[in-house]
């Protein structure tokens, strides 16, 4: 049976978009697992008495019932090497399930920190994030990505970011990109040239 994953941020002993990971949640369950009864993230999730007001991943694990909690502490680190990789038009990733191991694959194979992956010419995510690109006026997120995280849901529904078809052609119409996820917000979030992808489309 599948095991899924939600990976929710705690910072200052409080859960960042927990309405939105218990969505996601919700989802995931009613489609593999209809008969399970209703359960609240909130409830389940009891934050230490001694955890500090760092930041930590939450990591739940779960399939028809919850299987694991874990507070692990988490940094962000920066990463110095990202390119374009094409990636078999039948991948797809609805669900975040806690197998992921294809993505590891990738980035084995190319030895470089992360990846934007193409689809049949439209930018999806990165292995382990979503995308946003900067035109000079607004952010734009493709339309195209792999899984809706929750950060990139939350910049939609605050209109921070536009959701926009985002072909390899047309990364020249833009000056630079973020990673975002769960761990990542906006201000949180590298910030790269689009040169970068521009340098490893053209080799």
């Amino acid at each position: 049976m599948f095991q899924f994953i939600e990976s929710i941020c705690c910072l200052n002993r409080e859960l960042r978009n927990l309405e939105l990971h218990q969505a996601r949640f919700e989802r995931t369950r009613v489609e593999h697992f209809p008969d399970a009864p209703f359960m609240s993230l909130e409830e389940a999730i009891e934050i230490p008495d001694d955890l500090d007001h760092k930041k930590y991943k939450v990591r739940v694990i779960y399939g028809a019932e919850i299987e694991s909690i874990e507070f692990i502490p988490y940094e962000i680190k920066p990463i110095e090497t990202i390119k374009l990789y094409s990636i078999d038009p039948e991948i797809t990733y609805f669900y975040k399930y806690t197998e992921r191991w294809f993505f590891d694959l990738f980035i084995k194979e190319t030895q470089c920190d992360d990846l934007v992956l193409v689809r049949a010419n439209y930018i999806t995510d990165a292995t382990y994030s979503n995308l946003i690109f900067f035109n000079g006026i607004e952010w734009h997120t493709p339309t195209t990505c792999l899984l809706q995280g929750t950060m990139r849901e939350k910049l939609i529904q605050e209109g921070k970011i536009m959701e926009k078809n985002i072909k390899t052609r047309d990364l020249d119409n833009y000056f630079s990109f973020k990673r975002i996820n769960a761990m990542m917000n906006f201000d949180e979030a590298q910030t790269f040239d689009i040169q970068i992808l521009l340098d490893s489309l053209h080799k």
